[in-house]
């Protein structure tokens, strides 16, 4: 099977972000993993601003995958996406989002539900098994 491009995990736990990486890495489904502390991070990482301006092209590529926590300072998942979806088409083409929460509470999910560019929702922490269902999902080819 094919590896995934780019996945980008957007946390502002540092340890959840090492597990969630370590775990990925052991898959083998991804040539580059990328982290973002909160949803303004993750925005200059698709945006290519700030830390995340390239030296040299395929830097930092377009994600495939973004799986993204809803509790941050800063900004938000739910922050993030209002202002991911009025970046330009091409930016969000082919990307696949997965908010993660330590929230198992209905009215989280229904507000993801009616968001059309949330893919999924995950309770933390990322599970073997979860990854490679999202993978075989929308990646199978």
């Amino acid at each position: 099977m094919k590896k995934i491009k780019c996945i980008l995990l957007v946390d502002d736990d540092a340890t959840t972000n090492f597990l969630n990486e370590e775990l990925i890495e052991e898959l083998d489904i991804t040539e580059q993993i990328h982290i973002a502390y909160n949803g303004q991070e993750a925005l200059d990482y698709i945006n290519k601003e700030g830390k995340f301006k390239p030296s040299k092209k395929g830097d930092f590529p377009r994600p495939n995958i973004i799986f993204l926590d809803i509790n941050m300072p800063l900004m938000d998942g739910y922050e993030f996406l209002n202002e991911y979806h009025k970046l330009p088409k091409s930016k969000k083409a082919e990307v696949v989002i997965v908010f993660l929460t330590t929230s198992d509470s209905h009215k989280d999910k229904l507000n993801l539900i009616n968001d059309k560019l949330v893919s999924n929702y995950i309770e933390k922490p990322l599970r073997k098994k979860e990854i490679l269902e999202i993978r075989d999902a929308y990646f199978n080819n």
